[in-house]
């Protein structure tokens, strides 16, 4: 009996126990809920920038020399002398003698060539007054027989006044007179000349050297301009107008272009201008190449003192700012604000999130010019947001 009713009472207990769990979590108060966060996302802006007038089509090129060509021997010797400006980076006047070769051996050449030309010159004198000498002997032939034969006109009757000996002395003579000519002219080559303004590059042999005709003895560019090649790709050179027609040679205003040059913390600007545009794309990145020129490009820049400027040197990485097509409305956006879908995001009436389509006219450095439904001044939202949709609420950084 006693056994059975402790097994009520733990019975009980058990009973008690889910009953009590269950009141519990019946009368259990919710939990307090937190109501979503109704606040916009803030976002960075940037005014933009209404622009009108000329394009700026920017590109980047090595600077090289219009004119590079080695100066060669055209005659064989020893050189017995250069100049002090024959060594790599020596300047240069058109007209400087940068070496000569030995000339002594063309001088002599010269002296037999004149003495050649005394001689057949007295041939000639010899043979004209032999000439005369028949004529007159002629002459008196006809008064004293008064039915002498008129001279002919064949070869047999030129050879009865001598005319075949003269034709040959004068011959000799115009052979001599050319013989003379090349001497002098080889004698004129032994001193090898700058043909213009400019800087040696490297030289391939010094005084004291044998040289043949034909033998390259130092490697000579201009300095009086310089020329950047710009490789532009087609989107950006229609940008330029006329640009296939675009010649220097052919307009007293050549197209203008901006060259610069970053050296060490400074930068500096040289003014240019298109020469031409290469006649055929270029077969490896299908790009305009477009030539620039600068004027004088190893003077002192005009801006900056002349102590410290560098030269627009050859060799040198610029870039190149071309003055391209003229629109009357165009603005200026970060580059960063172009959306992949061509579409920027503007901001109006201060918490008004809008799309708005562009149309991408360049790129330059961080810079977008673009055409479409803008206005001057409106904020134009430079971040990206996980989620956005047209005419959200969004709220400004600076606000």
């Amino acid at each position: 009996m006693h056994k059975y009713k402790s097994y009520l009472i733990g019975g009980g207990l058990i009973v008690g126990s889910l009953i009590l769990a269950v009141l519990l979590v019946a009368l259990r108060s919710a939990p307090p809920q937190d109501e979503p966060s109704a606040e916009a996302p803030i976002v960075s802006t940037t005014p933009i920038e209404l622009r009108s007038g000329a394009l700026t089509v920017r590109g980047s090129g090595t600077v090289r020399p219009p004119r590079e060509i080695d100066l060669t021997a055209e005659v064989g010797g020893r050189i017995v002398s250069v100049s002090d400006a024959f060594v790599s980076g020596g300047t240069f006047r058109a007209g400087d003698v940068l070496a000569r070769i030995d000339p002594a051996d063309y001088e002599s050449q010269v002296r037999q060539a004149r003495a050649a030309v005394t001689q057949r010159q007295f041939e000639v004198l010899q043979a004209r007054e032999e000439v005369g000498v028949a004529k007159e002997e002629y002459e008196r032939l006809r008064r004293r027989a008064d039915e002498a034969p008129e001279p002919d006109s064949t070869e047999l009757g030129r050879l009865l006044f001598r005319e075949p000996q003269l034709r040959a002395a004068e011959a000799n003579l115009e052979s001599a007179e050319a013989q003379l000519e090349t001497a002098e002219t080889n004698l004129e080559r032994t001193a090898l000349v700058a043909p213009f303004d400019g800087r040696i590059r490297t030289t391939m042999t010094n005084q004291g050297a044998y040289v043949a005709p034909g033998t390259p003895v130092a490697q000579l560019f201009s300095t009086e301009q310089a020329e950047v090649v710009v490789p532009l790709e087609s989107r950006r050179a229609a940008l330029i107008d006329r640009l296939w027609r675009t010649s220097a040679r052919e307009t007293d205003r050549p197209r203008s272009a901006a060259v610069t040059l970053n050296y060490g913390d400074a930068t500096y600007t040289w003014d240019g201008y298109v020469d031409r545009v290469e006649g055929a794309l270029d077969a490896q990145t299908r790009t305009v190449n477009v030539a620039v020129r600068v004027d004088a490009p190893y003077d002192a820049h005009p801006d900056s003192d002349a102590d410290d400027s560098p030269p627009l040197a050859v060799g040198s990485y610029v870039s190149v700012d071309i003055e391209g097509r003229s629109l009357d409305t165009y603005y200026a956006v970060p580059r960063r604000a172009v959306r992949n879908d061509g579409t920027v995001w503007t901001v109006e009436a201060d918490t008004l999130l809008v799309m708005r389509e562009v149309d991408v006219v360049q790129h330059v450095d961080d810079r977008a010019f673009v055409t479409g439904d803008l206005a001057d001044g409106r904020p134009v939202i430079t971040d990206d947001l996980p989620v956005v949709s047209d005419s959200m609420t969004v709220r400004l950084a600076d606000n």
